[in-house]
């Protein structure tokens, strides 16, 4: 059906965006609080060493008779050394980019119109910013390599990717892989993360519940299946297969309730923790175009062996923020010092 008035005569176009209020925010993966698997220790702000000492040796011998010669026994120890680096986050922001988008009904005027502390632009940006230091800690703890490459120079970060993004430290999935070269023991190969396609990494559910958490668990150092603080800390795709898995089954009572209030499934027991944010950043910086890499994660350990150290326990929230008049700009800035370590490097399994 035809209008019934003749509107050719009359330019017409979409409403543009005229208010920032406007503006609806995406829904985006959240990270979690880092505290929720790690161990945070403040205070680091130059190399440190921590002692820890260890099991004694084999006491009991036949008896000597007379004059006894006292048996050899030595306690073990050993030691973790901190070494944090420094990192930054720094942003600016001149109000002569904005003038030519919705942002312009939100500034200023006259001679303030150069300052956006307190405006609505202001509050939107705190509001996006904050997440995005959540995943930076992620990034920073978890996925940091100080040999980080992209993929075209032999690396795993994603092209385009800048790498200064990620070689700040060596994270702990760095350390985890290291130490399973060292006693192969501790690692289960997950055969879909070998796929050279996408498609080829789906994981099997049923491969999850018959033989990967099987051979983590059940393989692992028995102190640390002995422990109640025990947790399995996964992807979400290794945790969705998992809860795929039990299809069929009453599965009610494989879930418990963490400190946090979030409700997760257990295996024999265990609290299994999917951390989504992982399949995010791997899907993201881990791409070789044609396949992921090993996008399937699931590590069994206590949260007290996942350490992070941080020079003050409000370096990632305490923030300068300012307006520098003679330049008319606006910045915000983060600094600190950090490092991520494995307290105890034989207490954990990881299947990848």
């Amino acid at each position: 059906m035809a209008a019934n008035i003749d509107f050719t005569n009359f330019t017409f176009s979409a409403e543009k965006i005229r208010n920032i209020n406007e503006l609806i925010f995406d829904q985006i993966v959240k990270a979690p609080e880092i505290t929720l698997i790690c161990t945070i220790y403040p205070g680091i702000v130059f190399d440190k060493e921590i002692g820890f000492i260890g099991e004694g040796g084999l006491v009991g011998m036949k008896n000597q008779g007379c004059n006894p010669t006292a048996q050899e026994w030595l306690v073990g120890s050993r030691k973790v050394t901190w070494q944090p680096k420094s990192w930054e986050i720094l942003i600016d922001e001149c109000w002569t980019d904005l003038e030519s988008t919705a942002v312009v009904y939100a500034l200023k005027n006259n001679v303030d119109v150069s300052d956006l502390a307190d405006t609505d632009y202001d509050t939107i940006i705190m509001q996006v910013l904050v997440p995005a230091i959540k995943k930076f800690i992620i990034r920073l703890v978890w996925f940091s390599d100080t040999d980080a490459e992209n993929v075209t120079d032999g690396g795993v970060i994603t092209d385009g990717v800048d790498v200064d993004y990620f070689n700040i430290l060596d994270g702990l999935f760095k350390q985890l892989l290291a130490q399973v070269t060292v006693n192969t023991e501790q690692r289960v190969a997950i055969t879909e993360n070998a796929g050279a396609t996408y498609a080829a990494q789906k994981l099997t559910p049923a491969n999850v519940r018959d033989t990967y958490l099987p051979e983590l668990v059940f393989g692992a150092n028995p102190a640390l299946r002995s422990s109640e603080n025990a947790m399995i800390v996964c992807t979400q795709s290794f945790y969705d297969a998992y809860l795929r898995s039990l299809q069929g089954f009453n599965i009610e009572s494989t879930y418990t309730n963490l400190v946090s209030g979030q409700k997760v499934s257990t295996y024999n027991g265990i609290p299994i923790i999917p951390m989504p944010i992982w399949d995010e950043m791997i899907g993201a910086y881990e791409d070789n175009g044609a396949a992921l890499n090993q996008p399937h994660r699931a590590i069994y350990v206590t949260k007290d062996v996942l350490a992070v150290g941080v020079d003050g326990e409000d370096s990632f929230e305490k923030m300068r923020i300012w307006y520098e008049n003679k330049e008319r700009v606006n910045y915000i800035e983060l600094m600190g010092k950090a490092d991520a370590k494995l307290l105890n490097p034989a207490m954990f399994k990881i299947a990848i």
